[in-house]
């Protein structure tokens, strides 16, 4: 009896310190500023209250790229791309509501059009009236969708892994699936578990993302690691993610809105992207007109960290070539 118990004791005490050490507080604005806002780093701050952390590198007179990031990501991921495009072009790139270091904004708004209006605001600051704009994942599907609302203002898109459209079949097979299992995203909605995942955020969340992330796990270091560990942190950031999943809604768009996109456009895939299969990019190549798309071997879901020097040269030849 007295084993059993002494098993029971060591048990929990070894429950409550994984427990523990995964229990994070948020981390001032101020504290992260200092950390990671080094010199290409701005901030425009709006009058409601919205605060967006972007970056405008190279020359003011080349064409300009916006590049948005995808989720639970920032502009950081594209510090070593950004280098090897800024000789050429003019390179912004900015973190969107509930990330990075724009982090949660008042109006708690983190849908597709809040991100649009923060290009917007953004490109509006900076006189910028025309632009090629660029998505990794989640900022891919906001980079298409900004193409089809304001095409007068873009000359190219470029798309890396980027979110799709789901075709008429695979959306059946979803909605018949959340049909049947509810009640996952039922608890992943509610309040109870949205209070304890604002608080138990283990580092082992974002070791496992980014290993999930990248073919190549040794890119996976624990430097970059602890990077995206930090911004998540940023006071109300998590419970602005929370929100997303908790109001998320289904985009179930019709594949042919594509057809609309007349801008010459530029489709980037990881073969082994472990996040969206790349099969989902040949939507993009069956709806818009003018395409070139290239499937990366032995590249997950971050082309732009995993194979920067042959994503600029093909941004570059792209960009050459179309425009």
């Amino acid at each position: 009896m007295k084993r059993v118990n002494a098993i029971f004791l060591i048990t929990a005490i070894g429950i409550g310190i994984f427990i523990y050490s995964g229990i994070f507080f948020d981390i001032s604005r101020t504290e992260l500023e200092q950390k990671y806002a080094s010199e290409p780093s701005r901030f425009l701050k709006m009058s409601d209250g919205k605060i967006i952390h972007y970056r405008d590198e190279g020359n003011l007179d080349l064409p300009v790229i916006v590049f948005l990031h995808g989720f639970n990501g920032s502009l950081f991921n594209f510090e070593r791309l950004t280098p090897l495009l800024s000789g050429e072009f003019r390179i912004v790139s900015l973190d969107l509501p509930g990330f990075g270091l724009t982090g949660a904004i008042p109006s708690k708004n983190y849908s597709n059009e809040s991100f649009m209006d923060t290009v917007n605001e953004v490109v509006d600051h900076l006189n910028i009236t025309n632009f090629s704009i660029a998505g990794n994942s989640m900022g891919g599907g906001v980079a298409w969708r900004y193409t089809l609302s304001y095409p007068e203002k873009i000359n190219s898109l470029i798309l890396l892994a980027s979110s799709s459209i789901l075709r008429k079949e695979e959306r059946k097979n979803i909605e018949a699936q959340s049909r049947q299992t509810p009640w996952v995203w039922k608890l992943m909605r509610s309040d109870l578990t949205n209070f304890v995942l604002s608080y138990y955020t283990p580092k082992f969340f974002a070791t496992q993302g980014l290993r999930s992330s990248v073919f190549d796990e040794s890119l996976a270091t624990t430097e970059l690691a602890m990077h995206f560990h930090d911004l998540v942190l940023l006071s109300g950031s998590r419970k602005a993610i929370l929100s997303m999943f908790k109001n998320r809604r289904s985009y179930f768009n019709d594949p042919e809105i594509l057809k609309s996109i007349q801008v010459p456009t530029l489709v980037i895939h990881g073969r082994e992207d472990n996040i969206i299969p790349f099969q989902s990019s040949f939507i993009f190549q069956e709806n818009i007109k003018d395409v070139d798309m290239k499937i990366y071997p032995d590249i997950g879901h971050l082309p732009m960290y995993e194979a920067p020097l042959n994503l600029a040269s093909d941004i570059k030849d792209f960009l050459r070539s179309k425009l």
